[in-house]
């Protein structure tokens, strides 16, 4: 009964895994995307103030990425957790917070995007029972990751360039979203 355990835990797994990355695509590597005129024209902006800072942004400006057609106003972040990169590009005011994160491992790359807010609203059903909706799904397709190199290491500079679209499918409701446009960071 042991050995059976052992063998529906490891199928379950593999099946899990196998489903998991088939989500990563395959990056492309420009090692002359940090002399691209876009990415020199950030040097002459600063990052927009993010509302929960104390004082505005003294750093060179790191994303020229539009999302949802938000007037460029995002910040890209980049860190490495275990062997993941998490290039994070999206514009937070204190009080909600919209973008997407890139996670990028072993040459592939996954997008996830991300909205939140303070406001909490728990509904409930006639017998006072919370009501949990499932979480949206979304559905990406037209995407393109360019970097600088393949590896990277804590307080290295990441230049690179993001491209996709994708359907948000919550409930009976369906978004559509885009983001397109050159970052640059030091990883923390």
């Amino acid at each position: 009964m042991n050995n059976l355990y052992k063998i529906f835990t490891f199928s379950i797994l593999s099946i899990i895994s196998c489903n998991k990355k088939q989500d990563w695509k395959p990056s492309i590597f420009d090692e002359k995307i940090s002399t691209n005129d876009s990415m020199k024209l950030m040097n002459k902006f600063y990052d927009p103030e993010e509302l929960y800072d104390d004082s505005i942004s003294s750093n060179k400006k790191t994303s020229f990425v539009i999302y949802d057609n938000d007037d460029n106003k995002n910040i890209c972040k980049v860190k490495i957790v275990n062997d993941t990169l998490h290039i994070n590009i999206g514009y937070s005011t204190g009080f909600s917070s919209h973008g997407f994160e890139v996670l990028y491992y072993d040459k592939k790359y996954n997008i996830v995007p991300y909205y939140g807010t303070d406001n909490v609203a728990i509904i409930v059903d006639d017998n006072g029972k919370e009501i949990q909706g499932l979480p949206p799904k979304h559905f990406f397709h037209n995407q393109r990751l360019v970097l600088n190199k393949t590896n990277y290491k804590k307080g290295d500079s990441i230049f690179g360039f993001i491209d996709f679209s994708s359907l948000e499918i919550e409930g009976n409701q369906k978004f559509k979203h885009k983001g397109r446009g050159y970052f640059k960071t030091k990883i923390q």
